[in-house]
């Protein structure tokens, strides 16, 4: 039962980091180019960390996903601490 939960949880953050890739590359709204890169870095954390959840992957490609998901993580965080300090501090 917690291993069928666990998939449906990766299969639903999958598609949420899809709608997030659509929501960046769409043009619809007026994003600002710190905007469109949080999306697409939480989008691929979120698709480097779920996508082997419900794919099998060769061992050797387990490092380098890893690594991405790491580097846009970092990226998604100073982004967010970039739109915040322009927010809410003015700058």
């Amino acid at each position: 039962m917690q291993r069928f939960l666990r998939g449906k949880t990766a299969t639903f953050l999958v598609a949420l980091a899809i709608y997030l890739i659509l929501r960046a590359l769409s043009g619809l709204g007026p994003y600002s180019l710190t905007q469109v890169t949080l999306y697409l870095a939480i989008a691929l954390s979120l698709l480097a960390s779920n996508v082997p959840r419900i794919m099998d992957i060769p061992l050797h490609y387990v490092y380098p996903i890893r690594i991405v998901e790491l580097f846009s993580f970092a990226v998604a965080i100073a982004c967010f601490a970039l739109l915040f300090v322009r927010r809410f501090l003015g700058a």
